[in-house]
């Protein structure tokens, strides 16, 4: 492993983790190790095995034999392709569908009495990093000393930036996207993001060794979504970056069903999304949750609004559940969705 690990979260989607790493073996710097957990089973994992084997050239080398009890399965793969950048794939299978979090943990603990790397770069799976995305963010981290360091992310299908870092309405129990809508070129001040962000998006997120092992890995029980800003929230004397040349595209809720058309989005998206905002804002901002669970409330009316009755009953429900501190996964939405 050179230096830089990076960990994607996988959950039957095969393509678009072949797609990404296909992005990423064009770094122009290395790319010690990609860590890949997958989510969905034994029949996705093998899917995504042979997609990667054939996309770099892969060669079999074995399992891990650090891969840690979570892990049901393991494989590591040599790249081939002349002049790539990535040095190892190494595969996960997780036992069940351990969520966002806990699949990024799985990863931590893999990694964690390995010494050859010094910071693990998160990336959702519907991403494509430019060749000169990983050489910015870390450049960014080390002149910076900084524990976590964004991506600027632009949405693949407009060109327009999703954002550059997060801000957390304590009032509203909602996050705000910095730059969203504003033109992909458009010339910023990063140090002015820095100071206004609380969070780095999870879909690229650069994350110092010595930040992890201080903090601690991410909390669990959100299941999907908020992970990254309670992790950005915990990070005690740490600073945030933000380097701007450092450009991912990114498909926006291609994976899990997060669609911006309210009518498409999935049942399970919509309730963590609500439910997840309070258990946030009632951990972090005690003094604000009465103000902003009445704020959730009345947006849970955009469901309405956009035509989405189905949708607007579940994040009701989601709001409920957060009212309560419901946590984990909402079983009464149906079983955990299970590997196969």
């Amino acid at each position: 492993m050179r230096d830089v690990a990076v960990a994607i979260v996988g959950y039957r989607c095969a393509e678009a983790i072949r797609a990404c790493l296909a992005q990423l073996d064009r770094s122009t710097v290395p790319v010690g190790a990609v860590c890949i957990c997958e989510n969905g089973g034994p029949e996705a994992f093998a899917e995504l095995a042979a997609a990667l084997r054939t996309e770099l050239a892969c060669t079999e080398a074995g399992a891990d034999p650090g891969a840690p009890p979570p892990a049901a399965e393991s494989l590591v793969l040599r790249p081939g392709r002349p002049g790539g950048a990535i040095g190892a794939v190494r595969l996960y299978r997780a036992q069940g569908n351990l969520g966002y979090a806990g699949a990024v943990n799985l990863v931590i603990a893999a990694l964690a009495e390995r010494p050859d790397w010094t910071a693990l770069w998160v990336l959702n799976p519907d991403t494509l990093p430019t060749p000169t995305a990983l050489a910015a963010v870390q450049a960014r981290a080390e002149a910076g000393g900084y524990g976590i360091v964004g991506s600027r992310l632009v949405i693949q299908r407009s060109g327009r930036v999703q954002l550059y870092g997060g801000r957390w309405r304590r009032w509203l129990g909602r996050g705000y996207n910095i730059g969203l809508g504003a033109a992909a070129e458009a010339p910023i001040d990063p140090a002015a993001v820095e100071s206004a962000q609380h969070y780095v998006s999870g879909a690229a997120m650069f994350v110092s060794r010595a930040y992890i092992e201080a903090v601690g890995p991410m909390r669990e029980d959100y299941f999907l979504y908020a992970e990254e800003v309670d992790w950005c929230l915990r990070r005690g004397t740490f600073r945030l970056g933000y380097a701007h040349d450092s450009v991912v595209l990114h498909d926006h809720g291609a994976v899990i069903g997060s669609s911006v058309d309210r009518r498409a989005r999935t049942p399970l998206s919509v309730f963590l999304d609500e439910r997840n905002r309070l258990v946030l804002t009632r951990r972090f901002y005690p003094l604000a949750f009465p103000v902003a669970a009445v704020m959730a409330l009345l947006f849970t009316t955009q469901y309405l609004r956009a035509g989405a009755v189905r949708n607007f009953r579940v994040a009701l429900a989601g709001w409920w559940a957060g009212l309560r501190g419901e946590t984990g996964f909402p079983h009464h939405l149906g079983p955990v969705p299970r590997p196969r």
